[in-house]
């Protein structure tokens, strides 16, 4: 029979496997589908043909498997010059495009050794898969992920990483856990101090004063000289002093530390920075429990004050009253949980919205600045209150406390104490009193004195009048004057004025 009529049917094809997606995959079937053919075909040819029996059939069928052969050898050859001929139009001679494929029911392994795109493929059928090139390697889990590793787990990127979750995400982390961000030479090296020694200069220059009157600086304690005098009241204010020469060198200063500057900073490498951002809430909490121990102790009637004075046998006395002073104790320090610490080498910038800011501590706050330490707002109210109303406020100042209101200033308490070692000074129009005055020194009165009270004026010594010329004390007349009944004019003498 003729090799030709036999009927040829082609195996199926093989089934498709997700996520190969190569065009490539295609050619590899149809390569696969023609050797399957040709098996058949072969075996066809073969099996029409009985057993011969005499040397002349014997001969006779070698002849036909012989020109069967001859014939399908040059469909061969025909076939891989046509597809020769097409790699050479293309530009693609000498790339190889074998490819492996290992197929079963659980999925599919694709080993491609294609010139310059080689990858290895690893497909499951229900979609998951592995793709390993010279470029990239990717993973795709339709569903669920899980890794254990038993023992430790490193992991480097030397580009840049990027990490998405379209849902919740959580890190749980039973040993300590640590993020540092920047170059390790900041870590190894002195680097940023290196740069805040080099940006010294440029920091002095700054701090110097436009004018030659002093200052010491408040952490460097540098003393700045001083050229000129002060105002006639000693003070810098209102006084004449030279120009700071300094002032005109800072943009030369600037200019000489620049390249040492950059230099240091391309040794920080790039970035070094903690960004985090949430579109709504962030929660920041340390340690599973709060502690409640005592920071503390209030204790009462710890110290006298003065509460006022009374004047007794002409003298000012002293009466004091016991307050409750604040004692702390170190409680909490000991605690192994719960602390958080914040250190900023320059600086630390915190705003919030109309929610406005609140801090609640259980223990002592202590906020301390060598600088100005400003407070402000619409109302500013500073409390000392604790159980027991034993809460206390303290203002301690090294030179001045001043205080400036626009238009009221209001003391209220059962007992007010302004006690100076020196001078109380009231510059005022006009100073109500609605008690009583009790002046243990002298009252000297440089304008009048009216006495609108039914008793008028009492005094257990003298009055003198006239600049001193007339004595209400040793005051006396001489009598009644002839003819005008009035008293004569007053008598003078030893004793009278």
């Amino acid at each position: 029979m003729p090799e030709d009529s036999s009927p040829i049917t082609p195996p199926p094809a093989p089934p498709l496997v997700p996520g190969i997606t190569d065009p490539r995959y295609t050619q590899v079937v149809d390569e696969a589908q023609r050797a399957s053919s040709d098996a058949a075909r072969t075996a066809a040819a073969v099996s029409v043909f009985e057993v011969p029996t005499s040397p002349e059939e014997q001969e006779a069928q070698a002849k036909l498997l012989r020109e069967i052969d001859r014939k399908y050898l040059r469909e061969l050859q025909m076939q891989d010059q046509e597809k020769a001929k097409q790699i050479e139009s293309g530009g693609e001679k000498g790339i190889d495009r074998d490819e492996t494929v290992l197929n079963a029911k659980g999925g599919t392994v694709t080993l491609d050794n294609t010139t310059g795109s080689e990858a290895v493929r690893i497909s499951q059928k229900g979609g998951g898969n592995v793709k390993i090139t010279d470029t990239v390697n990717s993973e795709f889990a339709p569903n669920n992920k899980q890794t254990l590793v038993n023992g430790d787990k490193f992991s480097t990127t030397k580009g840049d990483y990027f990490n998405q979750i379209q849902s919740n995400k959580e890190d749980r982390t039973f040993g300590d856990h640590t993020i540092s961000v920047g170059d390790p030479n900041f870590y190894t090296t002195s680097l940023a101090q290196d740069w805040l020694d080099t940006f010294q200069d440029i920091a002095i220059a700054k701090t110097n004063p436009e004018l030659n009157y002093g200052g010491v600086g408040v952490n460097t304690e540098i003393a700045f000289p001083v050229d000129g005098t002060p105002s006639e009241s000693g003070a810098v204010e209102g006084g004449t002093y030279t120009k700071n020469k300094a002032q005109e060198f800072i943009q030369d200063i600037i200019e000489e530390a620049a390249p040492k500057l950059a230099k240091i900073e391309k040794d920080m490498g790039v970035g070094g920075n903690l960004k985090l951002f949430t579109t709504k809430n962030f929660v920041l909490r340390a340690g599973a429990g709060t502690a409640s121990t005592d920071p503390g102790i209030m204790v009462e009637n710890a110290r006298p004050v003065t509460k006022k004075y009374k004047v007794k046998d002409g003298k000012a006395v002293e009466e004091t009253q016991p307050v409750s002073v604040y004692e702390s104790k170190d409680t909490a320090n000991g605690i192994p949980f719960g602390d958080v610490h914040i250190s900023a080498g320059t600086k630390i910038r915190m705003n919030a919205g109309a929610g406005g800011v609140g801090i609640t501590s259980a223990g002592d706050v202590s906020i301390a600045s060598t600088g100005r330490y400003t407070i402000g707002g619409a109302e500013v109210a500073i409390g000392g209150s604790t159980i027991g109303d034993s809460g206390r406020v303290t203002i301690v100042s090294d030179t001045d406390v001043f205080v400036d209101s626009g238009q009221l200033i209001t003391h209220n308490a059962p007992y007010i104490n302004n006690i100076a070692k020196e001078q109380i000074t009231h510059v005022t129009p006009c100073a109500v009193y609605t008690g009583d005055l009790h002046v243990t020194g002298d009252l000297r009165v440089e304008g009048s004195i009216w006495v609108c009270g039914f008793y008028g004026v009492r005094a257990k010594g003298d009055i003198v009048a006239g600049g001193g010329a007339v004595s209400l004390l040793n005051h006396r007349h001489g009598g009644i004057c002839p003819g005008d009944f009035n008293t004569c004019k007053p008598l003078t003498g030893p004793g009278q004025n």
